[in-house]
């Protein structure tokens, strides 16, 4: 699944390449910037984990994209 990042709502983050790199970084979960793929501003996530472990993820996404939204 490929996810829209919209760099304007961050303070701190240039390019899907950064946002990865912070996010794994930051909160230890792993997703591919989507430059890998010959796209811009998105990231990848890969949807073969248990349910637990997306919620988990969904928590981790979600207080890191708080943390560097611009205010």
């Amino acid at each position: 699944m490929m996810v829209q990042i919209e760099h304007d709502h961050f303070a701190d983050i240039d390019g899907d390449v950064d946002f990865c790199k912070k996010l794994l970084t930051e909160t230890n979960c792993f997703v591919l910037p989507s430059t890998c793929f010959f796209a811009k501003n998105m990231f990848r996530l890969v949807l073969c984990h248990p349910t637990e472990k997306f919620e988990e993820l969904a928590k981790r996404l979600k207080g890191f994209c708080e943390s560097h939204y611009k205010k």
